[in-house]
Formats: C-alpha cells, sequence, structure tokens
C-alpha cells in the first residue's frame, strides 16, 4: 500500500482542526453596542437661531444670547478668543430654567485689534456654540 494513501486522510483532519481554530479565534469578540443601564440623556440646552454675533455702535463685538430648554439654573459662560487664538476676556450670568437672554460685549479694557474673534458659548460644562466675526 502506498504511505502516502494513509498520510492523506490525516492531512485533511490536521487540516480541519487548524481551520477549525483559526476561524474560533478569529471571531469578532460580542461587545453590546449599549450600556446595560442605557445612554445618558442628552444635554437639552441649546441657542436659538436668533443667537448672534455682531458689532456694536462703537464697533466692539456684541454677543446675543437666547438660551432654550435651561433643565435647571446654572451659570452660561462666553470666552472671548482674540485673532491671535488666546483668550482675552471671559464673563459669565445666571440664568434660570425656560427661555432666557444674555447679551455681552467685549469688555472695554481689552484692546481691540483687527481679525477674526471667536465668543465661545457653554452652560455649565457643556459647549453649546462657538461664534466668528471679522472685526476690520
Amino acid at each position: 500500500m502506498n504511505p502516502h494513501a494513509r498520510a492523506h486522510p490525516a492531512r485533511l483532519v490536521a487540516l480541519a482542526i487548524g481551520v477549525l481554530v483559526t476561524a474560533v479565534a478569529c471571531s469578532p469578540l460580542y461587545i453590546p453596542l449599549l450600556p446595560d443601564d442605557g445612554l445618558p440623556a442628552p444635554h437639552p440646552t441649546r441657542l436659538s437661531g436668533d443667537s448672534s454675533l455682531g458689532l456694536n455702535d462703537a464697533g466692539r463685538p456684541r454677543l446675543e444670547l437666547e438660551v432654550l430648554d435651561v433643565p435647571a439654573a446654572g451659570w452660561l459662560a462666553v470666552q472671548w478668543l482674540g485673532p491671535d487664538g488666546r483668550e482675552t476676556a471671559s464673563e459669565s450670568v445666571r440664568v434660570e430654567p425656560g427661555a432666557a437672554r444674555a447679551v455681552f460685549e467685549l469688555p472695554a479694557d481689552v484692546p481691540l485689534r483687527p481679525g477674526e474673534w471667536r465668543a465661545v458659548v457653554s452652560y455649565g460644562d457643556a459647549l453649546l456654540r462657538q461664534f466668528l466675526i471679522t472685526v476690520p
């Protein structure tokens, strides 16, 4: 009898076991898409579409905000960033539940330089929006 004929079935069994072990080892682990306790509630606070950044009569940036869906009293904060990207001033105001309005102006003691100015608005620890204006 041919010795190669007897080894052939053993090779097939070894190959089948190798393929089976490799297929099982390469299968992806199951990772649940949602945690057991569910996802945290989205932060409902947002700014209305009427919120805007413009220039006041003196040519300084003026930010008018309308805050919607305030879940609890908290601090609405604005960081002013100059054309060089550095923070030049910050301000905050306490807002209560319900629609709230706030107006922020770049403080008079901050030198106004031409270029792009940004106002970054946050409520508590949540970033709400960034506004951009070019000062001539």
